[in-house]
């Protein structure tokens, strides 16, 4: 592992090019963890393992909105395309849990029928239906490492600005409590944020591993594009691109109803 950085307001020298600094900040997880993968149906919701960059990307927007959007309200185009590059160009990489338990369940229950009550525009009441679904929820022990740097055209643009834009994505990374779907608790751990000059991990194919579809930003889209109140729809593969992750996790035991990994 890279050693921590002990002096993170390092001075710049003129003609100097600027050192690449990475954030690497620790979860305890406090509640079951579920995220539905980007491949997944609306009856059979597979899950992640761990969150992806896109997921991550998108809780670091709405902290940032949440505490500083209201500073904004004169210029808030300017100012939230200039905040939403920065962030959609972060290199993120993961590290799970030590172990991970996949529980499957499938349970029947009631709900709202898009089709019919799109077919049909003269109905006054939403149809319902009922249905049979399948879920994957997650217990996730240990803690969940996120460790995130600026790619290098955006370091070299910021120059001094960096270490000003590493202490606010620090802030931003402490006010996020959950990950995934609303109610996946995790408890931000300030005493294991550390700065340093390389990624403390990073995936490894050689060693033992589990695939898992990451989804993350373009480099190309844009705010609006991934704004749910903008009129501009984001598409696949080109505002959100699903590329495989590697997972340092080895699959021990597994049965219908459960699977169970161990990182290696």
């Amino acid at each position: 592992m890279p050693k921590q950085s002990n002096n993170a307001n390092f001075p710049l020298l003129r003609g100097e090019r600027l050192e690449r600094v990475w954030l690497t900040v620790s979860y305890q997880p406090v509640s079951l963890f579920t995220l539905k993968r980007s491949d997944a149906t609306s009856m059979a919701a597979r899950s992640n393992l761990v969150p992806t960059p896109y997921t991550i990307k998108m809780a670091l927007l709405k902290a940032l909105l949440e505490s500083q959007g209201k500073q904004y309200q004169d210029n808030f185009d300017t100012w939230i395309e200039r905040e939403f590059t920065w962030i959609r160009d972060l290199q993120i990489y993961i590290l799970p849990p030590e172990q991970l338990v996949v529980n499957r369940n499938g349970y029947k229950l009631r709900y709202f029928d898009q089709i019919t009550d799109k077919a049909d525009k003269s109905r006054t009441t939403r149809p319902m239906q009922d249905g049979f679904v399948f879920r994957e929820w997650i217990h996730l022990q240990g803690e969940l490492q996120i460790c995130v740097g600026m790619n290098e055209d955006v370091s070299n643009k910021l120059q001094d600005n960096q270490q000003n834009k590493l202490q606010e994505l620090t802030q931003l990374f402490a006010q996020i409590n959950y990950f995934g779907k609303k109610g996946c608790f995790f408890q931000y751990l300030p005493n294991r944020t550390q700065t340093t000059n390389q990624p403390t991990f990073i995936p490894n194919p050689n060693d033992s591993f589990t695939i898992q579809p990451m989804d993350d930003f373009s480099s190309k889209t844009t705010f609006n594009r991934i704004n749910p109140f903008s009129k501009d729809k984001a598409q696949l593969d080109k505002d959100r691109i699903i590329k495989p992750g590697f997972l340092p996790l080895k699959l021990r035991s597994t049965s219908a109803r459960y699977d169970f990994y161990q990182r290696d």
